[in-house]
């Protein structure tokens, strides 16, 4: 292989340590002279391992992303004159029967040192307090979902029908119900009558009979602490979503206001836009490595002259599920340049494709808008042949 850095350094990151590999030596050689070091991860000692690349007359630096645990060393080497490249663990692993932490390291150097790591993207801080927010978001919305799915699982325990009248259950009428149960209040029209809100169809009567269930202390009792943990969560979802909107309108005013023209992009589906990919595509060299980056083109898999796979490839998992949200709803919405896009595929028998053909046809728009902040043009996104098409 040929050697493209005289001196480099692979690390091994851990939560605790990281180990050190340098690698120096001529171009035209392949048996570099090697250097071992083991560092703690305190600030203090990070810093000493940095003098110590310096000293070593380091240029580049190799490490995988090992859960958050590579940020602070990130973090404080990027204040120096050394080229970081964080790399993808899933690309670069290891041969097996040569796991240790030094070999590790050695490993990283040597893929490093022959140029065969691709650098993996890593936005600016802006934009990385954006990402935190907006995981969480997720992360809040998740947990959410989770607390309801428990609150349903105990009702349909105690053959409590109440979601067969209601259509939200966690609305404020539905909330006020609830808490008759956890507070042991027996049920009766005279109790519910005061709670019913004027827009509920069902009688009185029809719900106290929906009502009427077998709910143990047990059950009360945890059915109170989810009611309590689903409403503590809407309260923190909310505060981050405020933050979330006041943050955007700080940084990302303009770049905000353009996707949110986009069919299918809504406020959360922007900031999460914003939060992955930052307010410009200048790391991503076109629209096809935006793509594969996000994880919304076909892969490859073909063997002796069959092809045995086109699944989408895993991708940034945040913007890939946002994507396929924004591509359903542009699909089914009345833009023209989705809409019939979203009907001559699903048409040929798989509403899926549809929607991922959208979101890779949304992604390819919001790299030209972000590239070039222009807004979106609905003649544009028909295509050449549809708009002529629409002129004949």
């Amino acid at each position: 292989m040929e050697v493209m850095v005289e001196t480099c350094c692979g690390i091994d990151v851990h939560q605790k340590s990281i180990v050190c590999c340098i690698l120096s030596g001529p171009l035209d050689t392949n048996k570099p002279h090697k250097l071992y070091r083991t560092f703690g991860t305190t600030t203090k000692q990070l810093y000493q391992a940095l003098n110590w690349l310096n000293e070593n007359h380091v240029t580049h630096v190799f490490f995988e992303s090992t859960g958050q645990y590579w940020v602070p060393l990130f973090n404080i080497f990027s204040d120096s004159s050394l080229e970081l490249i964080l790399a993808n663990p899933q690309h670069i692993k290891n041969l097996p029967g040569r796991k240790t932490d030094m070999n590790d390291a050695e490993w990283i150097a040597q893929l490093g040192r022959c140029g065969l790591i691709q650098a993996s993207y890593i936005p600016n801080a802006e934009v990385q307090q954006l990402r935190l927010l907006t995981r969480r978001r997720k992360a809040y919305t998740e947990r959410i979902t989770q607390c309801k799915n428990e609150i349903h699982n105990i009702l349909q325990q105690a053959n409590i029908k109440l979601t067969s009248y209601l259509s939200d259950i966690y609305g404020k009428t539905g909330t006020a119900l609830l808490q008759l149960f956890i507070d042991g209040v027996v049920i009766s029209v005279e109790s519910i009558m005061p709670i019913l809100h004027g827009k509920v169809k069902a009688s009185p009567e029809k719900l106290v009979e929906a009502m009427d269930g077998k709910l143990s202390i047990e059950d009360r009792f945890l059915l109170g602490q989810s009611l309590d943990y689903f409403q503590f969560l809407k309260a923190q979802l909310n505060e981050v979503q405020i933050l979330i909107e006041k943050y955007i309108q700080e940084h990302f005013p303009l770049e905000y206001a353009l996707l949110l023209e986009i069919p299918g992009v809504s406020k959360i589906i922007a900031a999460v836009i914003l939060g992955e990919i930052g307010p410009n595509v200048e790391a991503f060299v076109s629209e096809a490595h935006l793509a594969s980056w996000a994880g919304v083109c076909p892969g490859s898999y073909e063997s002796a002259g069959v092809k045995k796979s086109s699944r989408t490839t895993q991708g940034n998992r945040f913007l890939k599920t946002a994507l396929f949200q924004a591509g359903g709803t542009a699909g089914r919405s009345k833009d023209e340049g989705f809409h019939s896009f979203y009907g001559r595929i699903s048409n040929r028998g798989s509403k899926m494709k549809a929607i991922i053909a959208c979101a890779h046809k949304l992604l390819r728009i919001i790299y030209k808008i972000l590239s070039t902040k222009c807004h979106y043009d609905t003649k544009k996104a028909l295509g050449l042949r549809q708009q002529t098409r629409a002129i004949a």
